[in-house]
């Protein structure tokens, strides 16, 4: 492991992006770097490479603001994407500045920040773009679904009780509905007391179907952002973008995860995609999942998406942008549907 020290340089995050935005930055000859800002990073696209730095700020999760922790973030990623992206992720290399007082790749110099370089995913190839164009296919769906699916065969299952994960869910559920009953937010307090009423109820009323998910190994350390955009189809498929800050967050049923993968194919329009992974995973897994818990699910996350929408409200950087509430909305009404779905399953609810 590469040594670091403990104080931040006075390089400022600016003067950073500033440098890497240059074609000269690069090691070799550059056509072009595309950038874009996330919520937590900004992004370099170079010809064929991806360069992802880091924002020194602090998250509800996550504190990025000493060079250790970015560091750290940036090994994690690549560690834990490698695992359904191998080629994908190249590793991590450093930003120096030298003794000239010019910034440098990979330089001799002293260390002032760490990135993440991949090699780049041709957009079309992306699950989200081929649901727009409408170009699916069983076929060139399958590939992926059977990656996602392998990387859940060989996965170790999470060493937890039954009582524990009931106890996790329902701490989960706890968080999101105090969350989004903050005045602030202004949504309609009745429908959220109705989902999480809906969502507890069936918690606490089929202890056995969680027993089993638990039992048959299900709950394992997943990939935790499971959406079409990090999703790469066809004859070499990926999928990256994994969530790497908390493990916690990683630790799911994975029937939980494919339900949000359909959660996001629907908001798309598409209603096939997360179908077809389905049914992959219970071909392979020789495993039925019952639809009820699938809507539990569905309900579930789109309930957690909701307040990851709409927090951004709060954030001076996003406030004033109308599409934050816009799409909360979208998911309140997504989560109070499937609760609906969920209430009307349950009463045939049968454990297979």
């Amino acid at each position: 492991m590469v040594e670091t020290k403990l104080t931040e340089h006075s390089c400022s995050l600016e003067k950073k992006v500033a440098f890497l935005k240059q074609i000269n930055a690069y090691s070799f000859p550059v056509q072009r770097v595309e950038t874009k800002e996330t919520h937590m990073s900004w992004i370099f696209l170079v010809d064929n490479f991806v360069y992802k730095l880091k924002k020194n700020n602090c998250y509800l999760l996550l504190d990025l603001r000493t060079l250790e922790s970015r560091y750290f973030n940036c090994l994690e990623e690549v560690r834990l994407n490698k695992r359904l992206a191998p080629e994908i992720y190249l590793g991590v290399i450093a930003l120096c500045i030298e003794k000239n007082g010019e910034l440098k790749l990979e330089g001799k110099g002293e260390i002032i920040d760490w990135l993440v370089k991949m090699k780049r995913i041709p957009e079309e190839d992306m699950l989200d773009q081929v649901i727009k164009k409408k170009k699916l296919t069983k076929e060139t769906i399958s590939t992926a679904a059977n990656l996602l699916v392998n990387f859940y065969k060989q996965s170790p299952p999470i060493e937890m009780n039954a009582a524990q994960f009931k106890e996790k869910l329902k701490q989960e559920i706890d968080i999101i509905y105090k969350e989004l009953t903050d005045p602030f937010f202004r949504l309609p307090k009745i429908t959220i007391d109705q989902i999480n009423e809906s969502l507890v109820t069936f918690l606490k009323e089929n202890a056995a179907v969680f027993n089993k998910r638990i039992i048959e190994g299900r709950v394992i350390e997943a990939h935790g952002d499971l959406k079409p955009e990090h999703i790469c189809i066809g004859t070499h498929p990926a999928i990256i973008d994994c969530l790497e800050f908390s493990r916690d967050l990683r630790l799911l049923d994975s029937a939980e995860e494919l339900s949000f993968l359909d959660i996001e194919c629907e908001r798309l329009g598409d209603i096939t995609t997360g179908k077809i992974f389905f049914d992959i995973y219970r071909e392979e897994m020789g495993n039925q999942i019952p639809e009820a818990l699938i809507s539990f699910y569905k309900a579930k996350r789109a309930f957690l998406r909701t307040y990851l929408v709409i927090r951004h409200i709060k954030e001076p950087h996003y406030k004033d942008d109308p599409k934050w509430i816009n799409t909360a909305n979208i998911y309140l009404t997504l989560s109070e549907k499937y609760c609906k779905q969920l209430e009307a399953k349950h009463k045939v609810l049968a454990i297979v």
